[in-house]
């Protein structure tokens, strides 16, 4: 707590970098208890080695502010006034590109409710009462995120002391909506193959139906990147909003990934990169650094582009009624599952939790159940067996 004669008043103070080390700069107001005049005391902290990123700076600075001094919350602040001042800049320098759209969206909709509602008077049962009928028309991830945000939020404003009581600490997910995951059947992938006319688009297809690759991965796929002799391919890049980033969804800058695919998939890249040499040298596109599967002009394929273009007119000749590439990557999922394990399949998908891949990606397949069944009744029943 601060001496006597320390007036606290709400600050953010700054953070500059010198010689490699971190420093906190902020203020305080001494009050001369003889003369009553104020005066306005400069505050430099030189942080610990440790302390590496302006982000980890700012954190530490807000410990200062509020231990040293022990400054408190305005009580009069709002939930939108934390949220934009105290809580997303502490945040949103660790968000990815990919995801800090998606979650600014998701804060609004909290701001769009509770924005001006004074943070100290939020009642657990208002919050608990909103993601209820929010589950009522939105998805479950939304609700789940949703949620994430809201116990950050007021857990941050009480380490802050802003608030006395944290209201979302124990707010509960509620039930939320069905959703219909829907993939392809064996057929359907077979009339898609039996539909796509050119070798590139063939050949697309039969690397998807066997990686499962994200289309940010797979269209942002150079030859460099592929290794006919040994069948694999190297992920190291993909492609967000126009725009190519060295990195993949699970992997950070400088890592890559390495895909085996089958000798058949080899096979049918060996014709594609073959295949290119039959067209006008001005539009070959088969050099180390040129996409495995570009565009008409040689660039990459936006997946939007590629999926309404491409893909919903290869399903229609197919007359499979809906796909693009979050059903093919589900598709993969659900018959690789029933082939082997769901250890298998989270890594064919490449996920980081085999929760994501079970509850978002895998679905029961009618025809491997009854034969599940089959087998279950074979084993508790072996004197029913038909002769």
């Amino acid at each position: 707590m601060p001496g006597k004669g320390v007036i606290m008043r709400l600050q953010n103070g700054y953070v500059t970098q010198r010689c490699g080390r971190w420093r906190a700069h902020y203020h305080r107001y001494i009050t001369d208890p003889l003369t009553g005049e104020k005066k306005r005391e400069q505050r430099c902290v030189t942080l610990e080695p440790d302390v590496k990123t302006k982000t980890k700076a700012r954190e530490e600075l807000r410990k200062i502010l509020v231990s040293e001094l022990g400054l408190n919350a305005d009580a009069g602040i709002t939930v939108k006034g934390f949220i934009k001042q105290r809580w997303q800049p502490l945040k949103e320098g660790r968000w990815r590109d990919s995801t800090a759209r998606t979650n600014k969206e998701l804060i609004a909709r909290i701001t769009d409710r509770f924005g001006d509602v004074p943070l100290r008077k939020i009642d657990n049962v208002e919050l608990q009462r909103w993601l209820t009928e929010t589950a009522k028309t939105k998805s479950a991830s939304v609700v789940k995120h949703l949620r994430i945000f809201l116990r950050s939020i007021f857990a941050e404003a009480l380490a802050q002391k802003y608030i006395d009581r944290d209201p979302a600490r124990l707010l509960i997910l509620p039930k939320t909506k069905a959703v219909i995951r829907p993939y392809l059947t064996v057929q359907e992938v077979q009339a898609l193959l039996s539909k796509a006319e050119s070798q590139r688009d063939l050949t697309l297809l039969r690397i998807l139906f066997v990686t499962g690759m994200r289309p940010s991965e797979l269209l942002a796929l150079r030859w460099q990147d592929v290794n006919l002799s040994d069948g694999t391919l190297t992920l190291n890049q993909t492609i967000y909003r126009g725009k190519i980033r060295p990195f993949t969804k699970t992997t950070e800058e400088g890592e890559v990934q390495r895909l085996a695919i089958p000798q058949q998939a080899v096979d049918a890249l060996t014709q594609w990169h073959a295949a290119q040499w039959e067209y006008e040298a001005k539009d070959r596109h088969n050099g180390p650094d040129d996409y495995v599967f570009p565009a008409p002009d040689g660039s990459f394929w936006w997946k939007e582009n590629y999926q309404r273009r491409v893909l919903a007119v290869i399903a229609k000749k197919a007359e499979v009624p809906r796909v693009n590439f979050q059903i093919i990557r589900r598709t993969v999922a659900t018959w690789a599952n029933s082939l082997g394990t769901l250890k298998d399949t989270q890594t064919i998908m490449r996920h980081k939790r085999m929760q994501t891949t079970q509850d978002n990606y895998v679905q029961a397949i009618d025809a491997t159940v009854k034969q599940t069944l089959e087998k279950l009744d074979s084993t508790f029943n072996p004197a029913l067996r038909l002769q």
